[in-house]
């Protein structure tokens, strides 16, 4: 989620055009969320019923092996599908974000770090002679004063 919100904010994208149409669209928006809500909620429904109990050894079971072997054995064998989805989804997120970053745009000012390398003293500092300045000279005292 956090390579998602990374990617959306190097996109530089104009909300003011984006929030000006969205009321059209919101009979069509409604539609697809509550068809998608009773989607979740029948598919929640049928796993909870499709869902056995533990076994009554499972706390024996899950003493006989560390927390580490636990979690990969389950990885590994129940849940290696959606794992490997989410891989597939973070690679994807993690190549948009460097292209996004590296994109070429107009306008901007960028360092060349092989000149920033190449910079030598002589090239920074440059050593200018000037002419001694001799002190003002004091005023004369205004009359009045004394």
């Amino acid at each position: 989620m956090v390579l998602f919100l990374f990617v959306v904010m190097m996109l530089d994208i104009d909300v003011a055009a984006l929030r000006e149409g969205w009321v059209k669209f919101l009979p069509v928006g409604l539609v697809v969320a509550v068809v998608m809500l009773v989607q979740m909620l029948a598919l929640v429904g049928v796993k909870a019923r499709a869902v056995a109990p533990f076994p009554d050894n499972a706390a024996s079971a899950a003493a006989d092996a560390s927390n580490t072997t636990w979690l990969a054995e389950r990885l590994f064998t129940e849940f290696i599908l959606p794992f490997e989805f989410a891989a597939v989804i973070l690679t994807v997120a993690v190549i948009a974000a460097v292209m996004l970053t590296l994109r070429k745009r107009t306008g901007i000012k960028t360092q060349n770090p092989a000149e920033q390398s190449r910079v030598k003293a002589s090239d920074r500092l440059r050593i200018v002679k000037m002419a001694v300045e001799k002190p003002a000279p004091a005023a004369a005292p205004a009359e009045g004063e004394g």
